[in-house]
């Protein structure tokens, strides 16, 4: 009896054999992936005459096999909450957790908040912002708040410093909240690749870069859309600030108590990710269909740039409405640092309003704007004052032209103050 079965098992076996599917390159790999080195070195030759290709490939095959399970996920993969959520009820608790370990300006919290949540529903917006943290010194707090915000986050992913290509690399790999820290050491004063790549995912429609890939230099689509934090020492370039919503720290007063971070902070505060993504993903076609514009602040991107939250805040009710307002009020509210083309208008207008006349010679408006105290039109260009070319060349940028003019019995080259007035009606605030 025992051999008539051992025969019925080999038959059996030889039958499964016979009808067993070729096995695929990628299955081959896994299987010889949990060899050991000299086991793997008896069989490699075969096993890649079996499947047709030279052994040097199915070396990288068994490699990448090898090491896949032990690379960690760049982002976090994140299950949402098993019920529905309360979106005024999270963001109280987030408010509460910031409270207690930052100080932020007045507007601040809420801000940050606002944001962090409507980081889960960025692809529902035509526009959102940056999360600018700048400050005029050290120590004033910005890495603590990127930790906060690092934690309340969508798939964050924090980096002290990153290159042009992996900006965009890791966005279309991941689409992650961008955390960058320390921007101003390689953003700062720079007019180049990074500051463009950077600045591209502002709008969704916008949010790419072309680039060469491969031996043929195939063009090839990457994306810049993704929420992105940058935290700096001294604010950043005037673009970048524009399209962000900026929280300027201060250095806390000795009064000022504020509760250590723990260790664990992104443990503890997974599930406040998870209650935002149930909610996100609840209230998706809501938002998308009902944005909320905040009031007309003088300023056309500060209202794209805080629709995303304007338009949480009105779906978490309650307070919320008052809280984004104040905070929109109240980080809107400082003074916008003038570019010198906006700088050079304003003292053109402070020049005619003393000047005797509608006309101004360029020599005479020249030595005007070098004669204004805190300016910097004394020492324009390599602390040599400013010429008439250079007022040329800035007014040019606003169709401004000098030409000749009949001034005090002579020809000479000038301007008209009607020139000017479609410019400071444009460009500078009503008096």
């Amino acid at each position: 009896m025992d051999e008539k079965k051992a025969v019925i098992d080999a038959q059996s076996q030889f039958k499964k054999s016979i009808h067993k599917p070729a096995e695929t390159e990628e299955e081959v790999a896994q299987r010889l992936s949990t060899l050991t080195e000299i086991q793997y070195e008896r069989c490699r030759k075969k096993e890649a005459e079996n499947l047709g290709i030279r052994a040097t490939l199915l070396d990288k095959l068994v490699k990448y096999e090898r090491i896949k399970d032990r690379t960690p996920d760049v982002v976090e993969n994140l299950e949402p909450w098993s019920k529905p959520v309360s979106l005024a009820t999270v963001l109280d608790e987030i408010e509460s957790h910031i409270n207690d370990h930052a100080i932020l300006p007045t507007g601040g919290i809420h801000a940050v908040t606002l944001w962090v949540a409507s980081a889960y529903l960025m692809n529902e917006f035509r526009i959102f912002p940056k999360l600018v943290v700048f400050s005029p010194e050290k120590r004033c707090g910005k890495s603590t708040v990127l930790d906060l915000v690092e934690a309340f986050s969508p798939r964050a992913l924090f980096a002290s410093s990153i290159s042009q290509a992996a900006i965009y690399r890791t966005i279309e790999a991941h689409q992650p909240t961008l955390i960058i820290d320390e921007a101003d050491t390689f953003i700062a004063n720079r007019n180049d690749e990074m500051v463009g790549i950077i600045n591209s995912g502002h709008a969704k429609n916008r949010a790419f870069v072309i680039r060469s890939e491969g031996d043929n230099n195939i063009p090839t689509k990457f994306s810049t859309w993704s929420p992105m934090v940058l935290a700096s020492i001294k604010a950043l370039q005037g673009t970048i600030m524009d399209r962000g919503i900026c929280i300027e720290l201060r250095r806390k007063m000795n009064h000022e108590k504020v509760k250590r971070i723990p260790a664990d902070l992104n443990t503890l505060m997974k599930p406040i990710r998870q209650k935002l993504m149930r909610w996100a993903l609840d209230h998706a076609e809501v938002i998308r269909a009902q944005q909320i514009e905040p009031p007309h602040a003088g300023n056309d991107r500060a209202v794209d740039n805080w629709i995303p939250l304007f338009s949480l805040a009105n779906l978490a009710g309650g307070q919320w409405h008052e809280k984004v307002m104040s905070s929109y009020a109240c980080l809107n509210s400082h003074d916008e640092e003038p570019t010198a083309q906006i700088m050079l208008l304003s003292d053109i207008r402070e020049v005619f309003k003393t000047h005797q006349g509608e006309r101004i010679s360029s020599k005479e408006l020249v030595d005007c704007l070098i004669g204004l105290e805190e300016r910097p039109w004394r020492e324009w260009r390599k602390g040599s004052p400013m010429t008439q070319n250079s007022l040329a060349k800035i007014l040019n940028g606003f169709k401004i032209k000098s030409k000749d003019i009949r001034y005090f019995g002579q020809v000479a080259r000038g301007f008209d103050k009607s020139q000017f007035d479609d410019a400071f009606t444009r460009y500078l605030s009503s008096e």
